[in-house]
């Protein structure tokens, strides 16, 4: 069934943004009729959108189960739709309807990673219960997110992350390889792809200009956020050539904290992005870059401190490991995409319209948005300058470091 959303038009205010409220009653609407789709005669009922960035995920009553339902707008985040980076509303309806039947379909793509990562002995993954017009259907896992336990268990990050990390060997094998050839599973953004559609489109400088204007933040500080913003991206653009395109080994993605749950001894994964890439440490980027950020935008200096601590441990673990003469230009490349998955999250929770539902992780590194771009931007110059090896690696953690004290705020 192709659904039509709704006939009235969220209005647009001068800034071309759209209207939270209405996108949110489509969104709803969509959902609802997918879950009738799928399971005809059985009541549906759908509790408020989960806080979050990126797509509009609830959780959802059909008959006595209760289910996950997420939704994607044109694969881009919600807050960028939102700010009308889509375009006006009738150019995203016409986009939408491509959208659903195309290969680049979001939700689509996680169902199919979900069904390959299935078919190994771990990472154990979410179950999925359907998928209709866009809207993915999956069940609740048990346990808590790895990002709380981060947060309330900080001295124990290098021994989760690693955790973590095993239960992704059997997908980071050569073995994985054929079967991911034989799944022919649909392309994936890289980090550098999100970087560059995020920063090189027709809107990246109305969208830079426009970082923190609906965030309560003073204005002078707003204005230095985007300079530091600007100028880590002009860098990092740059750099981007440079970052290895082979296709190597199978990567699960969106390696996220909140992508993680923990139950006793068992992890639970969810969000899948199942792609190829050079090799495990996209995912030890994304893993520990996460966990950096978490660190940041944490309360308490101590914990900060041992959270940047443990993810520091486990990102040296891993470049020791790289054969010697590839180890320079390993790290060097290791640093310009945890520098560019960094801006990519700053960036989106900067960009939320007032009232918008960001989870409270997202509202501390909004207050702390200062402190992180610095540690970009310095850190991107250090990547310009004549600095390598391991001596790269130090001098970057110790801005880190730096920040995680409450310097540079």
């Amino acid at each position: 069934m192709t659904v039509d959303p709704v006939s009235t038009a969220p209005p647009r205010a001068e800034s071309g943004a759209l209207d939270e409220a209405l996108l949110d009653t489509v969104t709803r609407q969509v959902i609802t009729r997918a879950a009738e789709d799928l399971w005809p005669g059985e009541p549906v009922t759908l509790a408020p959108q989960y806080p979050g960035a990126e797509s509009h995920v609830c959780r959802v009553t059909v008959g006595d189960e209760e289910l996950i339902a997420k939704h994607s707008w044109l694969g881009l985040p919600l807050v960028s739709v939102l700010r009308g980076i889509g375009g006006t509303w009738a150019e995203i309806q016409a986009a939408q309807s491509a959208y659903v039947r195309s290969t680049e379909l979001l939700t689509a793509g996680e169902a199919r990673a979900l069904e390959f990562l299935r078919g190994l002995d771990r990472p154990w993954v979410c179950e999925t219960a359907g998928l209709c017009d866009g809207a993915l259907f999956t069940r609740p896992v048990d346990g808590i997110p790895l990002a709380d336990a981060l947060a309330d268990r900080p001295l124990e990050t290098r021994d989760l992350l690693d955790a973590v990390l095993a239960s992704l060997a059997a997908l980071h094998s050569p073995a994985t390889v054929t079967r991911l050839r034989r799944a022919q599973m649909p392309r994936e953004r890289s980090i550098v792809d999100d970087f560059q559609k995020t920063f090189r489109g027709p809107h990246a400088d109305r969208y830079l200009g426009a970082l923190g204007q609906d965030s309560g933040l003073p204005e002078h500080e707003r204005q230095e956020i985007v300079d530091f913003v600007r100028t880590a991206v002009r860098r990092l653009l740059r750099m981007a050539t440079s970052v290895s395109s082979r296709k190597r080994i199978a990567v699960y993605g969106d390696l996220k904290p909140e992508h993680v749950y923990i139950d006793g001894p068992r992890l639970t994964f969810i969000d899948p992005a199942v792609q190829w890439a050079p090799g495990p440490h996209l995912d030890i980027v994304r893993l520990t870059g996460r966990a950096l950020l978490i660190a940041l935008g944490h309360p308490e200096v101590r914990a900060r401190h041992q959270i940047v601590q443990g993810s520091a441990a486990v990102l040296a673990q891993h470049v020791a490991a790289v054969p010697e003469r590839d180890r320079m230009a390993h790290l060097r490349e290791v640093l310009i995409l945890w520098l560019m998955d960094t801006l990519i999250v700053l960036s989106t929770l900067l960009s939320a319209p007032p009232g918008f539902p960001l989870m409270p992780r997202g509202q501390a590194l909004v207050a702390r948005a200062r402190a992180v771009a610095g540690v970009v931007d310095r850190a991107s110059a250090l990547l310009v300058g004549s600095m390598a090896g391991i001596r790269l690696l130090d001098a970057v953690f110790a801005e880190v470091e730096h920040t995680a004290d409450g310097g540079a705020v």
